[in-house]
């Protein structure tokens, strides 16, 4: 498929199912997006539209207002996008070639690597009680 600029940097975007109990109208989301327009929200496979007051995004909690619960017959699918890890790199120079790179030591979050991506991690490195890395491309741990 062709584009005009820069194609998709990103091509895994993240989901999360609801299943609310008919009563409540406001839900826990896995990730904060930065704000309503960053994830789709579809009720029974309708798309919401935050513009149009259907729902509100404050940190991690999704809001469909003061008498809209969503049936508990319903399903809810929450889709982030540009979903990316946060990642520091620091640069230090020692000397005049030398030059190392930093990074965190613990995994805190659920990570796929895409197919058509390398990632490399410098260790030891620790994966956090219930998260995952999933690894459709390479992942090196030197």
């Amino acid at each position: 498929m062709s584009y005009i600029g820069t194609g998709p940097l990103y091509g895994n975007y993240p989901s999360q199912l609801i299943t609310p109990d008919g009563t409540d109208t406001s839900f826990t989301l896995n990730h904060a997006p930065a704000n309503a327009a960053s994830i789709i929200v579809s009720v029974d496979g309708v798309k919401q539209n935050a513009a149009d007051g259907a729902y509100g995004v404050s940190g991690t909690t999704l809001d469909f207002g003061v008498g809209n619960a969503p049936a508990s017959t319903t399903k809810i699918e929450i889709i982030y996008l540009g979903l990316q890890a946060d990642s520091v790199v620091i640069d230090e120079t020692l000397g005049t070639d030398a030059i190392i790179r930093t990074n965190g030591q613990t995994i805190a979050e659920n990570i796929t690597i895409p197919t058509t991506t390398n990632g490399v991690t410098a260790g030891p490195v620790t994966i956090s009680a219930s998260y995952v890395v999933t690894v459709n491309g390479n992942w090196s741990v030197v």
